[in-house]
């Protein structure tokens, strides 16, 4: 192998050395994005369980407050509770699913800048093999 070849194969694999630590730096993120949309939608599920046993509580008191007159201001006090949980259970469910697609959004892109960077690394090292 002759100097400029030499020289050639020493860039080309320097490239290579950039492009996969940034592959890796970006796959690293693509990670921590997915680990915390995954996270995030758990948290969802576990909102949306509780809203749901939420509006069947909200529902069994309307229940009561037909068949007893006589406790309705209690009644009403826990309903005007109730209604306040559910409101903020449906701000915190819009808040979780905003959060879970821009994190997707974030995630998408780090994962296409993987696929990016691994056609590089491939091209790469073609070009590192080649005479």
């Amino acid at each position: 192998m002759d100097k400029y070849q030499s020289r050639k194969v020493e860039w080309v694999s320097y490239q290579l050395t950039a492009v996969q630590e940034r592959r890796k730096k970006n796959e690293a993120r693509a990670n921590e994005f997915y680990e915390k949309v995954r996270k995030q939608e758990q948290e969802l599920r576990d909102l949306q369980t509780k809203l749901g046993s939420t509006e069947k509580q909200a529902s069994d008191l309307q229940t009561q407050k037909a068949d007893m007159d006589n406790k309705m201001r209690l009644l009403v006090s826990n309903m005007d509770a109730n209604n306040k949980a559910m409101g903020d259970l449906r701000s915190q469910i819009t808040g979780k699913k905003q959060s879970i697609e821009r994190d997707q959004g974030e995630m998408e892109k780090y994962q296409n800048e993987v696929v990016k960077l691994d056609r590089e690394i491939g091209e790469l090292m073609r070009k590192r093999q080649a005479p």
